[in-house]
């Protein structure tokens, strides 16, 4: 195959985003990976390059004024544009009298010009007052100014051809007359430019002037087509993978300094240090999801960093910390293999990055001690039991001086002494492999770590004094979702992530017609577990229930969630968080006057946290005399040990095991 033919090839690959324009393999790639329906969805032109983003769309879309027939998007909470203000005033009438206004003399497609008003005619006009191109504007006036109406109807009046486009890369306007270069705006544009800088390089200027703005359109004309291919398909998968709205101004803003830079690529791009929160949002998004469009586990894996989202995960990890080669490359290999096992969660934040990300930093500590060594240990033959013992010493030596604590000690030898296990196991100490001739005794065995303190006895349930105080002051939390997600943390005794995940349908009946909450146990992958509640308790879901469906009519039962987030959900398809509940946790709890136990003494509210709802829940029905096997059913535990570590045997329940014992005895 030819060279010629590869590219006619690449090209109709990507027909759905790029018209005409030969483009390198890496840009039609990228542009095999955007949907055509999200083209159209977001309003792709691919002659023009232009998108058209429609002001209904509900995460590309924008305010429009309330005005009839007026499309100037309209910000303001009145919903009002400045020209249709001032069209009120001239009436006399208010902002509830929007609706008298009368329409606009021409209907228009938005800011900026449209077509000339002769039929027929592809030339743009020149003013939304004439409503003519300068042309006809100018036969108009030869014709002593007779009226537009006359003058589209008059026998000498006749379309004319489209003029030339303007020579600013990105403008997509005509140019204001056949001999000039420029639209109308950008002619005014270089005239300031050219007071501002007399050595203007007009050439540069044309390849780096953004377009003229027009409400709802972003013009990516003027752009690489690999950045034009990445933008397009960052955008796509924000709408749809994070559901996040995206502001046009900000997009176009975007674009402009991608011009300006010239970035052949939107990774190469610089975000200068002045830039908000809302346009470095942006750009980090479109350019994660850029970045990751041609990526893969298999391309990944050679990286000394790794986008987790390519296996299934969030964050990042870097190995990066670790400078032996053959240390690197076996913590990849631990890290590739260990990764699969890790449970995944749709849409979810999971531990699985914060876990394989701390036995990297372990391993970052002993490449550390290592590079004591006077080859800072790069060679694995030469390594052995001494070098093992220095680490161990360096571990006691951070603890001493604070810099680690004792479990962090405890932590990173189980975890060096893991990977190292896994790294035998997998072979890569025979000879040729990357960590060949590695020593036996170059390991950690389990009377190398530090005795793990033994667990006091459970006391993470609050008082019921503390209960029945928090109870009294529900009413102060005034997000019904938060409210409604605490009262049932307290009423279940469910893991946070569980209350907060919970589908629309999640509740049921048993067979005697009772309350059954229907919940998935994300912990120990035991989805679709029933638990027992009360009346009162299925009385506070079903309020939720007909809260969400007022709020969500269109979406399907099945697609909903009971405690939807209302950030990047249009659908109520995406739930609260464990963070943000936690955050309006303990914005509730620190706001409340001084609660007091029994004893009348001050209570620590900082032991009043989300999940000691779920041991006060095993206390309570401790105490009530559940039998340990019963609890263990309703905390969900595989094991009973588990379960004997969320509640403690009260000093009335001992006595009664004392007198009961005794009595048989007499």
């Amino acid at each position: 195959m030819s060279a010629a033919e590869a590219v006619r090839v690449t090209v109709a690959g990507a027909a759905h985003v790029f018209a005409d324009t030969a483009i390198d393999r890496r840009a039609a790639a990228v542009s095999g990976m955007i949907d055509p329906a999200f083209l159209t969805e977001a309003g792709w032109d691919p002659q023009r390059r232009v998108l058209s983003f429609a002001p209904e769309h509900p995460l590309l879309g924008r305010p429009v004024c309330r005005a009839a027939g007026c499309l100037t998007t309209a910000p303001a909470a009145s919903r009002i544009c400045a020209s249709c203000r001032r069209r009120l005033t001239e009436h006399g009438l208010g902002e509830h009298e929007i609706t008298a206004l009368s329409l606009l003399g021409r209907p228009r497609s938005g800011r900026g010009p449209d077509a000339c008003a002769v039929d027929g005619c592809a030339r743009e006009w020149e003013s939304a007052r004439s409503a003519l191109c300068s042309t006809h504007a100018e036969q108009r006036r030869a014709l002593l100014d007779v009226g537009v109406e006359e003058f589209l109807t008059h026998r000498a009046t006749r379309p004319l051809p489209p003029l030339t486009p303007c020579a600013v890369a990105a403008c997509t306007r005509q140019r204001r007359h056949p001999d000039g270069l420029y639209c109308a705006a950008h002619q005014q544009r270089l005239r300031a430019a050219r007071t501002r800088d007399p050595q203007l390089d007009e050439t540069r200027w044309q390849e780096t002037e953004s377009a003229i703005g027009r409400g709802g359109e972003v013009s990516l004309r003027g752009l690489s087509p690999l950045a034009v291919a990445e933008l397009l398909v960052g955008l796509q998968q924000r709408c749809r993978i994070n559901a996040v709205k995206t502001d046009e101004a900000v997009l176009r803003a975007f674009c402009n300094d991608l011009r300006r830079q010239q970035a052949t690529s939107i990774t190469d791009y610089a975000t200068a240090a002045d830039r908000g929160l809302e346009f470095t949002g942006l750009v980090n998004c479109l350019i994660g999801h850029a970045r990751r469009a041609l990526s893969s586990p298999e391309t990944e894996v050679a990286q000394d960093e790794w986008n987790l989202a390519l296996f299934g995960h969030h964050g990042t990890v870097s190995f990066t910390g670790i400078s032996q080669t053959w240390l690197r490359e076996a913590a990849k290999r631990w890290a590739a293999d260990d990764l699969p096992k890790r449970s995944v969660r749709p849409g979810r934040r999971t531990s699985a990055g914060l876990a394989v990300r701390h036995h990297i930093g372990c391993l970052a500590r002993l490449s550390e001690s290592l590079r004591m060594r006077e080859d800072r240990g790069e060679h694995p033959t030469v390594l052995g039991r001494a070098d093992m013992e220095a680490f161990l010493h360096r571990l006691a030596y951070l603890e001493s001086v604070g810099q680690i604590s004792g479990d962090a000690r405890i932590r990173a030898c189980r975890e060096v002494r893991a990977v190292l296990t896994r790294t035998r196991a997998m072979g890569l100490t025979r000879p040729g492999e990357l960590a060949a001739g590695l020593g036996k005794d170059f390991a950690i065995t389990v009377g190398d770590a530090p005795t793990e303190p033994e667990p006091g006895e459970p006391n993470r349930d609050l008082p019921p004094e503390i209960m029945q105080q928090l109870c009294a002051h529900l009413d102060e939390l005034t997000s019904a979702e938060m409210r409604t997600a605490v009262e049932l943390a307290i009423d279940t005794g469910r893991r946070p992530e569980e209350i907060c995940e919970l589908d629309f349908d999640c509740l049921t009946r048993d067979d005697d017609g009772q309350p059954v909450l229907i919940y998935d146990n994300h912990k120990a992958n035991r989805p679709a577990r029933r638990l027992p509640i009360s009346n009162q308790t299925a009385d506070v879901i079903v309020t939720q229930q007909q809260r969400v469906r007022a709020r969500y009519p269109n979406t399907p039962v099945g697609e909903l969630k009971l405690l939807p987030t209302d950030r990047r959900n249009p659908g109520g398809r995406r739930a609260i968080t464990g963070f943000s509940l936690a955050f309006a946790h303990r914005t509730w709890v620190d706001r409340m006057p001084v609660l007091y136990t029994v004893d009348g003494i001050e209570y620590d509210t900082h032991k009043i946290v989300l999940y000691a709802y779920r041991h006060s829940y095993a206390q309570r029905h401790a105490d009530a005399g559940v039998p340990v096997e019963v609890l263990r059913e309703l905390m969900s535990h595989r094991k009973l040990e588990t379960t004997s570590g969320y509640y403690r045997v009260g000093e009335t329940r001992r006595r009664e095991a004392i007198d009961r014992v005794s009595t048989m005895r007499s």
